[in-house]
């Protein structure tokens, strides 16, 4: 069983990490503003701080790879 990480259990609610730029990568499945999945945009008002960390996390692996993977004309 997980443990939860106390320094950040009376953190105020992490704000959602949308950019406003809605429209999603079919081929990744995530979208190409703010890189969640449909299911972590869905989610993300049910999600606790952790769980919301966890994403954010991946978001900048998603992020890093899509600019290494960025071909210019």
């Amino acid at each position: 069983m997980r443990r939860k990480n106390p320094k950040i259990k009376n953190v105020p609610d992490l704000p959602s990490p949308c950019t406003g730029i809605c429209s999603m990568d079919m081929q990744n499945q995530y979208c190409l503003g703010c890189f969640r999945t449909r299911n972590e945009i869905g989610g993300w008002a049910l999600m606790n701080n952790e769980e919301k960390l966890e994403v954010v996390k991946q978001l900048r692996v998603r992020r890093r790879e899509s600019r290494n993977t960025e071909t210019l004309p």
